[in-house]
């Protein structure tokens, strides 16, 4: 699932959040890299460097120190009310299916990591070819598309609450060159945000090609009104993914909240809004290592299931062997999974962005 934040400023958050350990990389920080044709045309490539993330945060050449647009962001006001913030960054974030979080940290099985890495560089390249600036010369009022962006990519393997949840960070700076005027302007990113759920679609489906290439089966699944929530790997108790979706019941407790006050669903960017107020602005700031003792604990109780999940769960034929210890849930435990050459059945995600009818190329 993609969403998507606006930020403001983001002073900092390379260094305080997206490279700081997650709970089963503790020691460790998470190394970012550098994607996307804008990053390219500024020299920038391989690993993220903290001093060049905020030097193109703040709009700046990171080779010499050169303002690259034409204004500095500033707020929007109006009658001394502020319509709209500044812009720096933003933060595109996909995450993997709950079932597939669990199989690949708490059952070990690394190959679904690949998997959601490489559903996350299709959807990338697909987000970037709706970038645009805009264009307000000789009286014209519209959006230009540029199709490049300078991209600072980090993958994660926890929420916040510190459950299980791959996901990955794709933080853009504010920055798009405009090859028809030849100059770098401000990004306008509302055609990704109108193709929000179309590029959920495009991470999702080459997931599920990746998850039953390695033998797994899917199931889509839905909500009591009918709306699409992706799919889950076939296998994997109800029970376990609540237990490890704590993120998700704070975001559905908001959204209910909203409702009854309000009378409507919220919109995207509201619902963005609620759950960063739902966690508290402490939980920008978290530091795991006080969390980790209790979270060990909760996982340790959870890894009997676990196991017996991954016992039951249908692997391909060259999958035989498959075996991880799972320290963090079972202190040397094995969990080996059966073996079977069945494929997801009655569920096909198998298209790809371009062959999806109606979508845009």
């Amino acid at each position: 699932m993609l969403t998507i934040r606006a930020m403001s400023d983001g002073k900092g958050y390379a260094a305080r959040y997206l490279a700081q350990s997650d709970y089963y990389a503790e020691g460790e920080r998470v190394v970012g890299h550098w994607k996307g044709r804008s990053a390219e045309l500024l020299g920038l490539s391989g690993p993220v460097r903290t001093e060049d993330f905020e030097a193109v945060r703040q709009g700046l050449a990171p080779r010499t120190g050169e303002f690259l647009r034409q204004r500095h962001s500033a707020d929007r006001v109006a009658d001394g009310t502020t319509l709209a913030q500044a812009r720096h960054l933003y933060d595109f974030t996909i995450s993997a299916p709950k079932s597939v979080s669990i199989m690949a940290i708490l059952a070990g099985d690394e190959r679904l990591i690949a998997a959601h890495e490489k559903a996350v560089a299709e959807a990338v390249e697909e987000l970037e070819m709706h970038a645009a600036s805009r264009v307000r010369q000789e009286d014209a009022n519209g959006d230009r598309t540029t199709g490049n962006m300078v991209l600072a990519i980090y993958h994660h393997d926890t929420s916040r609450e510190l459950d299980p949840q791959i996901h990955t960070h794709a933080v853009a700076a504010n920055l798009t060159y405009d090859g028809t005027e030849g100059r770098w302007k401000a990004l306008q990113a509302s055609g990704i945000y109108e193709r929000r759920a179309y590029l959920t679609e495009v991470y999702r489906n080459c997931l599920a090609r990746e998850v039953r290439a390695l033998g797994y089966e899917i199931e889509n699944r839905r909500e009591a009104k009918g709306r699409d929530c992706g799919f889950e790997i076939q296998g994997v108790l109800a029970a376990l993914l609540r237990k490890y979706s704590q993120r998700s019941r704070q975001r559905d407790e908001a959204i209910q909240q909203f409702v009854e006050r309000n009378g409507r669903q919220p919109t995207d960017r509201e619902i963005a809004v609620l759950v960063r107020e739902a966690r508290g602005e402490a939980g920008r700031d978290i530091d795991s290592r006080g969390a980790r003792p209790p979270a060990r604990a909760a996982f340790s109780g959870g890894g009997r299931r676990v196991g017996a999940v991954a016992e039951r769960v249908s692997h391909t034929p060259y999958a035989r062997g498959f075996r991880r210890t799972v320290p963090s849930v079972r202190e040397g435990a094995h969990f080996r999974a059966r073996i079977s050459g069945t494929r997801a059945r009655g569920t096909d995600r198998s298209l790809t962005p371009r062959e999806r009818p109606g979508q845009p190329a």
